[in-house]
């Protein structure tokens, strides 16, 4: 069966989960002998397509520096990689099309090809900033979800949402879970420079700190936490510290306790997951929660919040907290940072968690998906 994908997530996303899941599968779907894959991605500057048979030219102007050159960058991205798979689509050559995101551009092509659509998550929905680019999305996401023939979700809780929330069908949902954590290479890396300035016990934060990630109500609560164990915090990945992120580690008396990297290696990423004596995860909705995984391949025991994907994600293996309940996460985090052992069997089931997921499942999952939708 041919299955054409197209190339809009990676013709504007510089590394992220999204792009990262479609190469994943795309690498393990182009070795199943039921599936032809159908992609072809001529220019892109994302991260995990560089050293792949899928890019046609390596990227131009990537040296150069100017105002706006993520979006011009886009906009030549889009008009060299379109045409490839909207040529397949008038000709009617594809079995199936799965978009890699949400830009309906390509309707007036589709015809009667079958359409199959991933969905990542409701984030938008259930926290709707207002802003105009939110809006677009969210008109191209409900545009698509409406005319989809199935729709592949990444976890049961976004499933449940998808019908939930657009009253979707529950058999036109499936859910495929994705994978996570670091290559060998990225594992057996040497240690960074940057892990011999960090103290020897510290709370990990990684990632995003806008928003429903929760960040300011976790440094709330962990504040008193990091005074009375004498330990640090260290704050990885999201871009620099703002103005005002910084005068509330000021305000709590925190700030010479706190270290903030804006961007982090995948290398210097899982040497930070090793040496924390925790990883935190206070956000109010995920998807899916690739960090958690990260976060026990690498022997860190993992705290998360109590809600939408993340239990499904952390099993029996991570202990977990109410972010909407003041002190929940206090007394949850005092409670493992005085138990060596607990957190030596976190780690241990931790191991043992991660197994349950893989991109070959990924694959076989989406396998199973397009046959379904062909039979």
């Amino acid at each position: 069966m041919k299955v054409l994908f197209d190339t809009q997530i990676f013709d504007w996303q510089i590394n992220g989960g999204i792009s990262r899941y479609f190469i994943e599968a795309l690498n393990r779907l182009d070795k199943d002998r039921e599936v032809e894959v159908l992609f072809r991605c001529r220019h892109s500057y994302n991260t995990y397509i560089q050293d792949t048979r899928w890019l046609g030219w390596k990227p131009v102007l990537k040296k150069l520096q100017f105002k706006g050159k993520l979006s011009a960058l886009k906009l030549v991205n889009q008009q060299i990689n379109r045409p490839y798979s909207n040529r397949l689509l008038r000709k009617g050559v594809a079995g199936i099309f799965h978009p890699t995101y949400y830009d309906p551009y390509f309707l007036k092509y589709l015809g009667h090809t079958p359409l199959v659509l991933t969905v990542y998550d409701l984030t938008n929905e259930k926290f709707n900033d207002r802003s105009s680019l939110t809006e677009k999305v969210l008109g191209w996401k409900r545009q698509l979800i409406e005319r989809a023939n199935h729709i592949i979700a990444i976890s049961d809780n976004t499933r449940k949402d998808v019908i939930e929330y657009y009253g979707v069908a529950p058999e036109k949902v499936t859910t495929v879970y994705l994978s996570g954590g670091f290559d060998a290479g990225v594992m057996q890396a040497p240690p960074d420079a940057a892990m011999e300035k960090l103290p020897q016990r510290y709370i990990l934060f990684v990632g995003s700190r806008q928003g429903y990630k929760n960040y300011a109500a976790f440094v709330r609560e962990v504040a008193p936490v990091m005074l009375e164990q004498d330990i640090s915090l260290v704050a990885a990945g999201g871009g620099p510290m703002s103005a005002a992120e910084k005068g509330l580690l000021q305000e709590l008396s925190i700030a010479d306790k706190v270290t903030a990297f804006a961007h982090v290696s995948d290398g210097l990423l899982a040497q930070l997951y090793k040496r924390a004596a925790v990883f935190v995860f206070p956000s109010l909705y995920e998807g899916f929660g690739l960090p958690v995984l990260e976060a026990m391949q690498c022997g860190c025991p993992a705290l998360l919040s109590n809600n939408s994907s993340l239990p499904e994600v952390g099993g029996e293996a991570a202990e977990y907290f109410d972010p909407q309940v003041p002190g929940s996460l206090y007394s949850t985090i005092i409670k493992l940072l005085q138990d060596e052992e607990k957190r030596r069997q976190m780690i241990v089931a931790g191991a043992t968690q991660v197994t349950k997921f893989n991109w070959e499942n990924t694959a076989k999952g989406h396998t199973e998906v397009y046959k379904k939708m062909l039979s």
